[in-house]
Order: structure tokens, then C-alpha cells, then sequence
């Protein structure tokens, strides 16, 4: 983009989120102009582990439910747990290359109190009329490859993509499709003006009637009212070589992705090649390219007893932003400005389902279809203390994993 250009809806962040919010405005015949500082997915969006999860972090149905009451907790429920099937459903619909698998998500437990609450949360989705149950031992050990669980939640709908690729293909479509996606064009001036929003980049400037903040850890140095509101959850991410025949009989033989309930969280899924993908948290105990790798090592051979010393191909790191709340938050900033706050590790799917939300939500001219009712963004208390909250609480999983 060289110049200044109008038009009726700006989206800033080229992640997820942003990038399915624009595909659906311009699908609706809505004006709309994408910005992205970088490279389309080259924040969270593409540096995510890839595995495509339609759950919650921390709650159950009915949980949200009690918070929200039955109705919005209901359509919020309703979003995280078609959030799957809808990223499944663009990449079949668009024809976009990212080796989706939809082979199922796992959320397996390691504590008999933990395999008690997944029964239960496996009965509460049911009872919503979505495909997920709960299995024991034998066969979470026989699906998973791995014997360190007691049972599993398992999420039929899920599975896994390569990010970048998704991200990549989501633009294409967008722009195909009638939206305008620049990259390059990092945002330094955000004002907001009598008719809507002005945001000014090194190559020119856009001007908007509505905005669409949705570059997930950038959003606080966009708008005031967002600063202090989000936590870094910083993640290193790793793959393997392909995997002997021997060893994909035996660890997820059937594929799948999974992410375990441990305190220093365990993952895992299988790239196109053939090689394992998996990651783990940040500490203050992991320094260093080859103490990094050693880690990456020890909690494949961890996890997957009699593998031999895994060939750890690449490493690179990403960042998974939490609330306090670890729900999908959207943030009303006035003005017809809305701000996307949905990432908390589950990111992928979710934040698909919200980017298409809002832009049913604007094309309409009605926040009634909105799963996440707006709201003012509230900062976190003593912000600057919590941002090392994170890493030391994985220090402290760590030390006892």
C-alpha cells in the first residue's frame, strides 16, 4: 500500500483472527482493508504449535454457563465447540494447502481427581449435543502412545494444521475475494477521528468508518485502553525428524493432536513429514540453543517411554497471550472500534470463529450474533509484576515435572 485510502472497515493484525474477519466483511460485501506490520501469520498465529483444540483452557460448559448465565454462556460454549469443524470447513471450502487433519483432539489427565472432572466435563458437552467422551487408560495409552495418562477428553472435531500455511491461504482467499491485505505497514499512528478512525504507516494512511484491532499482543500499543490488559505466555516450539515406522506405530498411530493438563503442559502432534511437533513453556531454568533442545529431548523420551533419543530438526519460539479470565475476551473501545482478545493457547480455532462473528456482526449493523459480549477492557493489577507471572509459574511446574 503506497498513499492514503478510505474505507468502511479497518482490521489490523494479519494473525488468525484479523485474517478471518476480513475474508467474511469482504465475502459480505463490506469495504474492507487488512494492515499487518510483518508478514501475514509471522506473530502467534504462525509460530502456534498448529493444533486446532474446541475447548476450553481452564473451564467447563457448564461453568461458563454459572459466569454468564444460560443463554450467553450458551452461545459462547456453542462457539468454542464449533470452532473446529469451522476452520475444517474454510480450508475445504477455499481449497487451502496447510495439511489440515482432522483426526481429533485430546485432552488427556494424569490425577484421579482430573479423570473425575474430564468424565464429567465429557458428559456436559454431550448433553449440548457435541461429539466428545471420555476414554480411560488402556485406550488414551493404545491412542496416544503414551502410558502417563489416566484417561482422556477427546474432542472428535479437532485435529491439527500447519499455521503459516492457514494463515497464508486465509489471506489469499480474503484478498480474492475483495479485501485489501497489505503487509509491511506497521501501524504508528492510530487517532480517532470525526467520521471514525485514522491509522497512519510508513507507506501511507487509512481511513475507516469502523476498526478492528486484532493483532493479539500488538493491540495495547494500538489503543490506551488496552495497555496492561494481557500476560506473555512465551513457548518454545520444536520439531523432529520423521519418526521411524516403528515409532508412528506406537506413538499416535492414528494421529491426533493432544494437549495434556499438567502444570508444565505437555503436547503433541505430527507434522507432514512425519516428524513429531511439540513444544513447552519458558522458564527461568532453560537458557540456552543447547539446553533448549536437551529439554525439547527429555520430554519426548518422557512422554513416549522406550523412544529412542529423538533428532530435534527445529526450534523456534512463540507466545501465547493470556487474560486473567482464559476465556475469549472482545474489548469495546467506543467509536466503533472493536478490539480481539482471544488467544490463551487455543488461539488457532478459536479466533477463527470470533474474526467471522464480527464481521457478521458489522455487515449487519448488530452485536446481537456476538458469542463474546463487548466490553471495557479493564488492565491488570500491578501489570508490570505479573508479566514475569507466567514464566515463573512454568519455573515452578519445571521443578517439580
Amino acid at each position: 500500500m503506497v498513499g492514503d485510502r478510505e474505507t468502511d472497515v479497518l482490521v489490523i493484525g494479519g494473525g488468525v483472527a484479523g485474517l478471518s474477519a476480513a475474508l467474511h466483511l469482504a465475502e459480505a460485501g463490506v469495504n474492507v482493508t487488512l494492515l499487518e506490520a510483518g508478514e501475514v501469520g509471522s506473530g502467534a498465529t504462525g509460530q502456534s504449535g498448529g493444533l486446532i483444540a474446541p475447548d476450553f483452557i481452564r473451564h467447563s460448559p457448564a461453568k461458563v454457563e454459572a459466569a454468564f448465565g444460560t443463554q450467553a454462556g450458551g452461545r459462547l460454549v456453542r462457539l468454542v465447540a464449533k470452532s473446529a469443524q469451522l476452520c475444517f470447513d474454510l480450508v475445504a471450502r477455499h481449497g487451502i494447502d496447510c495439511d489440515a487433519r482432522q483426526d481429533g483432539f485430546w485432552s488427556p489427565a494424569h490425577t484421579e481427581p482430573l479423570v473425575a472432572a474430564q468424565q464429567d466435563y465429557a458428559e456436559q458437552w454431550r448433553e449440548r449435543g457435541f461429539d466428545v467422551d471420555f476414554v480411560g487408560p488402556e485406550e488414551t495409552g493404545a491412542a496416544l502412545g503414551s502410558r502417563e495418562y489416566l484417561g482422556a477428553l477427546r474432542f472428535i472435531d479437532g485435529g491439527s494444521l500447519n499455521p503459516l500455511a492457514f494463515a497464508r491461504g486465509l489471506a489469499r482467499v480474503a484478498a480474492g475475494a475483495g479485501a485489501g491485505v497489505f503487509t509491511g505497514c506497521p501501524v504508528s499512528g492510530l487517532v480517532q477521528t470525526a467520521g471514525g478512525w485514522r491509522a497512519v504507516t510508513p507507506r501511507g494512511s487509512v481511513t475507516a468508518r469502523r476498526l478492528v484491532l486484532a493483532a493479539n499482543g500488538g493491540n495495547p500499543a494500538l489503543h490506551p485502553a488496552l495497555r496492561d490488559t494481557i500476560l506473555p505466555l512465551r513457548v518454545v516450539e520444536f520439531a523432529t525428524e520423521p519418526l521411524s515406522a516403528a515409532e508412528r506405530a506406537w506413538i499416535l498411530p492414528r494421529g491426533g493432536s493432544f494437549t495434556d493438563k499438567k502444570p508444565y503442559v505437555f503436547t503433541a502432534r505430527y507434522d507432514g513429514g512425519g516428524g513429531l511437533v511439540s513444544a513447552f513453556a519458558r522458564t527461568f531454568l532453560v537458557q540456552g540453543e543447547r539446553a533448549v533442545r536437551a529439554e525439547a529431548r527429555r520430554r519426548l523420551v518422557r512422554a513416549f517411554e522406550g523412544m529412542a533419543t529423538p533428532r530435534i530438526s527445529h526450534v523456534w519460539e512463540g507466545t501465547a497471550w493470556v487474560n486473567t479470565s482464559f476465556l475469549p475476551e472482545l474489548y469495546d473501545l467506543g467509536g466503533d472500534a472493536l478490539a480481539i482478545q482471544a488467544c490463551n493457547g487455543r488461539g488457532l480455532a478459536i479466533n477463527a470463529g470470533i474474526g467471522r462473528e464480527v464481521a457478521q456482526a458489522l455487515a449487519a449493523g448488530s452485536r446481537s450474533g456476538l458469542s463474546v459480549t463487548p466490553r471495557r477492557p479493564v488492565p491488570i493489577r500491578m501489570h508490570a509484576g505479573a508479566m514475569v507471572l507466567p514464566r515463573l509459574l512454568m519455573s515452578l511446574a519445571r521443578l517439580s515435572n
